[in-house]
C-alpha cells in the first residue's frame, strides 16, 4: 500500500474518531445575560457565517467568555479559515488560564493541535496534542490522540517515535486495532527503508558506489518518493561515470597536444578551452593554452607583417607610391628591421618626391577614400593624416578624419582570442541559419577588432552578397538586379509566355525582354548594344544594359563605358551603388586620381556610409 492510500485511510479514521472528542460546543459559562443570549443563538444556528457573527457578538459583550471563543474557533474551522480559528482557540485557552476545567482545556488543546497541523505548524501541533493527551482520559480519546501524533511524527520522518505512539494507541483501544495496523505497517516499512538508506549512505561514504546504488534502487522499488532518493541516485551515477569522464578529459588533452604538435594552433586552443571548461585545473592545460595563444598571436602578427610587406612590394612595382609608402611605414612600425622594409620605404618616398605636391595630396586623398570604401579605417586614417599634413584645407579631409576617429572610438576594445573565436563561431552559425544580417554584424566587428583573422574577410563578403540577393529568384541571384515583374528600360514586363514562332515578329526591345525572361542574357545584351549603336540618344536603354552587364559580372571596357554613361547622365537605376563600385574599382586599378575618379570614389563612400548607418540601426534593433 502506498503512502497516499495509507495517509488517506488514517485521515478518515482520525475524522471519525474526532467526533468523539471535541466537535460539540461546550456549555456556556458567563455572567452576562446578553452574552449568553447571543451565545445560545450561535449554538442553535446551523449556518457557519451566522454562527461566527453570533459568537463574535457574545465575545464583544464578554471578552473573557471562554466557551464563546472556543465555539468561534470551531465555526472558523468549518469555514476552513484556520488562521482565524487559531486566534479564537488561543484566546479561549488564555482567557481564564487558572479557571479552565479539565474537559474544556482538553477540547481546546485538541482543536488547537489539529488547527496548527492544518497551518503547517508541526512543532506547535505536537505540543498541543501532547498537552491534550496528558490531561485526557478514556481509551477512545487516548487512541485518537495517539493516531494524530503518529501521523504527525511520520510526516516529519520521525518513524521510531511515530511507531511508539501508534502501538500505544492500539493497545489503549484494541477495538480500533485494524485501523491502526494500516498506519503501523506503513511506518514499519518506512523504518526499514530508512535503514536501507542509512546503509546506502555509509556505502557511498566509504567509496562502495555500486553497493550504494543497489541499496538506493531497493528503496526506489518500494517507495520511489522516498526523501531525496532520485538526487542520491543521480549523484551515485555521476560518481560512477567519473572514471569515464576522466578518460574523456585525458583524450581531449592528448588531442590538444596533437594539434599543438601539428602546428594547428587554433584547433589546439579550442581543444584546451573545452577541456578547461570541464576540468579547470587539469594538469598543465592552462599553461599550454596560454602558450598556444601567444604562439598564435605571434603567428598572426608575423603573417600580418608579411602580408603588408608583400602589398608594399606590389604597390612599389606598380609605382603606386602613396599606398606603397603607407604599407612600408606600417611594416617598419611593426618591425623596424623586417627584411628591406626601410630601404623599400625610402624607394617609395623617392618615387613620390618626383611628383608634385598637389598630385601627392590628391593621390593620398583618393587612397583614403578607397580605404574607407573597403572599411579599412586604419589605412584610411593614415592616408588622410598625410593629406592633412600637406594641406589641412584640402576638400573635406578634416571632416573625414573626425568621422573615422569617431567610428574607431566606438569600436570595442581588443577581445581575447577565446572571445574572438566565440564571435567568429556566432557569425558562422548565423551563416548556416542564413541570417545574413547577423552574420555581417559579427564579421564586421571581427574585421575591426582583429584584421586578417582566419577567413573573416571572405565570409563577410559572402554574407553581404547573400544579403543583397535574399529573396531573389535563382536566375536573378547576382545582385538583386531583377525582380518579377521586371524593370527594363523603364517598362514593366510580367512573366508572360510568348509563342516561339511569334518571337521574330516582335520589336527588338520586346525580343530582348523575351531573351531576358528565358535567362539568355547574352542574346538580350546583343540586341541592346545594336539598338544603342543605331540610336545612342535612347538613354533609357543604358540602365537596362548596365543591369545586364552587372548580372553577367562584366568589367570590360564596353561595360565600363555604359556604367560611366549611367553615372554621368544620372540615369534612374536601382543599382547605382553597384555601378559606382565597379567604376571606382576600375579607376583605382588604373591609378587615376583626377576629379572624375575622386567624384566616383566619394559617391561610393557616401553610399557605404548610408549603408553603414542602416546596418547599425538594424543591428541595434535586433539586439
Amino acid at each position: 500500500m502506498n503512502i497516499k492510500t495509507t495517509v488517506r485511510m488514517a485521515s478518515i479514521l482520525a475524522l471519525a474518531m474526532s467526533l468523539l472528542v471535541a466537535a460539540k460546543p461546550v456549555v456556556a459559562q458567563s455572567q452576562n445575560p446578553q452574552a449568553l443570549s447571543w451565545f445560545s443563538l450561535g449554538i442553535k444556528e446551523k449556518d457557519a457565517k451566522k454562527k461566527i457573527a453570533f459568537y463574535s457578538k457574545a465575545i464583544e459583550l464578554d471578552p473573557l467568555f471562554v466557551e464563546a471563543h472556543y465555539n468561534l474557533g470551531l465555526a472558523y474551522k468549518l469555514e476552513q479559515n484556520y488562521a482565524r480559528a487559531e486566534q479564537a482557540l488561543q484566546r479561549a485557552l488564555n482567557a481564564k488560564p487558572g479557571k479552565l476545567d479539565t474537559e474544556t482545556k482538553f477540547k481546546i488543546l485538541y482543536e488547537l493541535g489539529t488547527t496548527y497541523k492544518r497551518l503547517g505548524k508541526l512543532k506547535e501541533s505536537e505540543e498541543a496534542l501532547r498537552g491534550a493527551k496528558a490531561i485526557g482520559s478514556g481509551a477512545e480519546l487516548q487512541a485518537n490522540l495517539a493516531l494524530e501524533l503518529g501521523r504527525l511524527l511520520s510526516q516529519q520522518s520521525r518513524y521510531d517515535e511515530a511507531l511508539a505512539e501508534l502501538l500505544a494507541g492500539r493497545n489503549a483501544n484494541p477495538a480500533y486495532a485494524g485501523e491502526f495496523s494500516t498506519l503501523i505497517q506503513f511506518v514499519e516499512e518506512a523504518i526499514g527503508q530508512q535503514k536501507l538508506f542509512d546503509l546506502a549512505e555509509k556505502a557511498r561514504a566509504s567509496g562502495n558506489l555500486q553497493q550504494a546504488k543497489s541499496l538506493y534502487e531497493q528503496i526506489r522499488a518500494k517507495n520511489s518518493t522516498f526523501k531525496g532518493l532520485q538526487e542520491k541516485l543521480a549523484e551515485v551515477d555521476s560518481l560512477l561515470s567519473e572514471t569515464v569522464n576522466k578518460q574523456n578529459i585525458a583524450a581531449m588533452y592528448d588531442q590538444a597536444q596533437k594539434h599543438l604538435t601539428d602546428g594547428n594552433l587554433e584547433m589546439a586552443i579550442i581543444a584546451y578551452e573545452s577541456l578547461l571548461q570541464q576540468s579547470p585545473n587539469y594538469k598543465d592545460a592552462a599553461i599550454r593554452l596560454q602558450k598556444a595563444r601567444e604562439q598564435l598571436e605571434q603567428k598572426q602578427f608575423t603573417d600580418k607583417v608579411e602580408s603588408e610587406y608583400a602589398t608594399g612590394l606590389a604597390l612599389l612595382k606598380a609605382q603606386d607610391w602613396t599606398r606603397a609608402v603607407i604599407s612600408f611605414e606600417r611594416v617598419v612600425s611593426m618591425d623596424r628591421n623586417f627584411r628591406e622594409a626601410r630601404r623599400r620605404l625610402a624607394d617609395a618616398k623617392r618615387g613620390l618626391e618626383k611628383e608634385g605636391a598637389e598630385i601627392i595630396t590628391t593621390r593620398y586623398y583618393a587612397d583614403g577614400v578607397a580605404s574607407m570604401n573597403q572599411n579599412d579605417l586604419g589605412r584610411a586614417l593614415e592616408a588622410f593624416e598625410k593629406v592633412k599634413a600637406n594641406n589641412p584645407n584640402y576638400r573635406n579631409v578634416m571632416s573625414l578624419i573626425a568621422d573615422i576617429e569617431s567610428r574607431l572610438g566606438e569600436k570595442a576594445p581588443s577581445l581575447s582570442l577565446a572571445s574572438l573565436d566565440s564571435l567568429y563561431q556566432s557569425g558562422v552559425a548565423s551563416q548556416e541559419m542564413r541570417d545574413w544580417l547577423q552574420a555581417i554584424v559579427a564579421f564586421e566587428k571581427m574585421q575591426v577588432l582583429r584584421p586578417n583573422y582566419r577567413d573573416v574577410s571572405e565570409r563577410l563578403a559572402h554574407s553581404r552578397g547573400q544579403l543583397q540577393t535574399a529573396g531573389v529568384p535563382p536566375q536573378a541571384s547576382s545582385g538583386s538586379l531583377w525582380a518579377s515583374p521586371l524593370y527594363l528600360g523603364g517598362a514593366m514586363v510580367g512573366l508572360v509566355v510568348i509563342p516561339l514562332l511569334g518571337i521574330m515578329m516582335l520589336s527588338p526591345g520586346a525580343r530582348a525582354r523575351y531573351h531576358l525572361l528565358r535567362g539568355r542574357y547574352a542574346d538580350a545584351v546583343n540586341i541592346y548594344e545594336r539598338l544603342l549603336v543605331r540610336k545612342p540618344e535612347r538613354v533609357k536603354l543604358y540602365p537596362a544594359l548596365a543591369n545586364l552587364y552587372l548580372l553577367m559580372g562584366r568589367h570590360d571596357e564596353r561595360a565600363m563605358k555604359v556604367y560611366k554613361m549611367v553615372l554621368q547622365l544620372n540615369l534612374a537605376t536601382s543599382n547605382r551603388d553597384e555601378i559606382n563600385a565597379n567604376v571606382a574599382q576600375h579607376y583605382l586599378s588604373e591609378g587615376r586620381t583626377d576629379s572624375d575618379a575622386i567624384e566616383v570614389l566619394e559617391n561610393l563612400l557616401m553610399s557605404e556610409q548610408r549603408k553603414h548607418g542602416k546596418m547599425e540601426t538594424r543591428a541595434s534593433v535586433s539586439t
